[in-house]
C-alpha cells in the first residue's frame, strides 16, 4: 500500500531534519559550528537529488514532497531572517563606540572591493534577458555581508578573552550587514515595476509597516507586561514576523526583507533567553528544509559551470576579493586601534564568517530575479567556505594560549547558529 502524500513528505522532513542534526554535531565535534555541518547537509542532499534520474525523484521527491519542503523552508527562512533583524539590533550594543569615521570605510570597502572584482563577471551572474548592472551590484553587496549571530556564536567557541577584537568585529559585522540590507532592498524598489501595484496594495502594505514599526511594539508592551513570558511570547515573535513578512510581499518586494525589519523594531525588553531559545529551536526544525529546497532550485547544468575552467576563475577572483576585502577592513581597524599586525589580521579573519547570512541574501536575490542560478551557486559556496575557515583560520593566527573561559557580552547566544 503506497504511502499517503503527506505522510510521504512528513517523513523527507523527518530524514531532512535527522541529516542535518547528525552532520552539524559531527561539525561540532571538529570545532566548526553546528551550522556549517547543517548547510552542508541541506545543500548536497538538495544537489544529490537534483542529480538524482527522474525515475528516483518521482518515488523518493514527489511534487507534493517537494512542495511541503519548499513552503517549511520558506517559513524557516523568515523566521531566521526575524533572529537576524533581532540580532543586528541586540549585538550593535555590544564593544566599543567607534567613530563614524573609522566605520564608514569599515563598511564601504568590502562593497567596492566586492563589486571591482565581480565587474568583469556580471553577464555570467545574471538571469537570462536580466540587467547585468543590478546582478553586479547586488553580488558586490552579498560579498560585503558578515553573518553576525554565527560570529558570536563562534567568539564563543573560540573562547575568546574578554578584549577589544569580539567587540569592534561585532560592531563592524552589525554595521555591514544593515547596510547591506539597506541596498539590497533598495535594488529590489529599483527593479520592481511599481505602476504594477495598485493603490489598494500601497495603503495596505505601507499599514502593516507602520503597525510593525510604531503600533505593535507598544501594544506588546502593554499586553505582555500583563501576562507571564512563555509560549505567548513565541507566538507574539511568530506572529510579529509574518506581519512583517506581509508587508513587503504586499508591496511586491521579497518577504524575507520585512522580516528583517520587524526583527529590528520588535520590543528588545521583551526578549527572554527562553523565549529567544525556543524561537531558534522553530527555526532549527524549519532551516534545513530552506537549504535542501534552496539546492534543488539551482539547474543542474550551473552546478556543472562551477567546475568549468571560466566558472572556477569567477570562483577564485570573488572568493579572494571577499577573503581580501575583510582582511583589508581587519588591518584598517586595527591600525587605526594601533593593534598589531597578528591581531588586525585576527578580526579580519572573524569578519570574513558569512554563513546563514549569505545564503538568505543569496536566496532574496534569487527569488527577486536579481541574480540567476550561477550566482546563486556561487554565494552558497562563499558562505559554506568562509564559515568554515573562520575558527581555523583564527586559531592559525592566535598565538597566545587558549583560554579557560569563554566570552560573556550579557545577551543569549544564538541557539540556531
Amino acid at each position: 500500500m503506497p504511502l499517503g502524500s503527506v505522510l510521504q513528505g512528513l517523513i523527507m522532513l523527518a530524514v531532512v531534519l535527522a541529516g542535518s542534526v547528525f552532520v552539524g554535531k559531527l561539525a561540532r565535534r571538529v570545532n566548526q559550528p553546528a551550522v556549517v555541518g547543517v548547510i552542508f547537509f541541506g545543500l548536497a542532499m538538495g544537489a544529490m537529488l537534483s542529480l538524482s534520474p527522474s525515475s528516483v525523484k518521482a518515488v523518493v521527491l514527489p511534487g507534493s514532497t517537494k512542495s511541503l519542503l519548499e513552503d517549511v523552508g520558506y517559513t524557516g527562512l523568515l523566521l531566521l531572517m526575524f533572529s537576524v533583524g533581532m540580532e543586528l539590533r541586540t549585538y550593535s550594543k555590544v564593544g566599543e563606540k567607534a567613530p563614524r569615521w573609522q566605520l564608514v570605510p569599515c563598511v564601504v570597502a568590502p562593497i567596492v572591493i566586492g563589486g571591482i572584482a565581480a565587474f568583469p563577471f556580471a553577464h555570467r551572474l545574471v538571469l537570462p534577458g536580466g540587467n547585468p548592472l543590478f546582478a553586479w551590484l547586488f553580488v558586490g553587496v552579498a560579498l560585503s555581508v558578515t553573518a553576525v549571530p554565527v560570529l558570536a556564536l563562534i567568539i564563543q567557541d573560540l573562547k575568546v578573552p574578554i578584549h577589544r577584537i569580539p567587540g569592534v568585529a561585532l560592531r563592524i559585522a552589525v554595521t555591514t550587514d544593515a547596510v547591506a540590507w539597506a541596498l539590497v532592498t533598495a535594488l529590489i524598489v529599483a527593479t520592481t515595476n511599481l505602476a504594477s501595484i495598485s493603490v489598494m496594495s500601497l495603503c495596505v502594505g505601507a499599514l502593516l509597516l507602520v503597525a510593525v514599526i510604531f503600533v505593535l511594539p507598544r501594544l506588546l508592551e502593554r499586553w505582555m507586561a500583563k501576562s507571564d513570558h512563555g509560549s505567548a511570547m513565541v507566538v507574539a515573535m511568530f506572529a510579529y514576523a509574518l506581519v512583517g513578512s506581509a508587508a513587503t510581499q504586499v508591496f511586491g518586494f521579497h518577504p524575507a526583507i520585512g522580516a528583517v525589519i520587524a526583527g529590528l523594531f520588535f520590543p528588545a525588553n521583551l526578549v527572554t533567553e527562553a523565549s529567544h531559545h525556543a524561537l531558534a529551536s522553530v527555526a532549527d526544525i524549519l532551516i534545513p528544509a530552506f537549504f535542501v529546497s534552496s539546492a534543488l532550485a539551482v539547474p543542474i547544468d550551473t552546478m556543472s559551470d562551477l567546475f568549468r575552467l571560466s566558472g572556477l576563475a569567477c570562483l577564485v577572483v570573488l572568493s579572494a576579493a571577499a577573503f581580501g576585502s575583510k582582511f583589508a577592513v581587519g588591518l584598517f581597524a586595527g591600525g587605526s586601534h594601533r593593534w598589531s599586525l597578528r591581531t588586525s589580521a585576527q578580526l579580519g579573519a572573524l569578519l570574513n564568517c558569512r554563513g546563514v547570512t549569505e545564503l538568505g541574501m543569496a536566496t532574496v536575490g534569487l527569488q527577486s530575479k536579481l541574480i540567476g542560478p550561477y550566482a546563486f551557486a556561487m554565494l552558497c559556496a562563499l558562505a559554506l567556505v568562509t564559515t568554515a575557515v573562520t575558527a581555523p583560520l583564527y586559531r592559525a593566527l592566535d598565538d597566545r594560549a587558549p583560554a579557560r573561559t569563554a566570552p560573556d557580552f550579557g545577551i543569549p547566544v544564538p541557539a540556531n547558529a
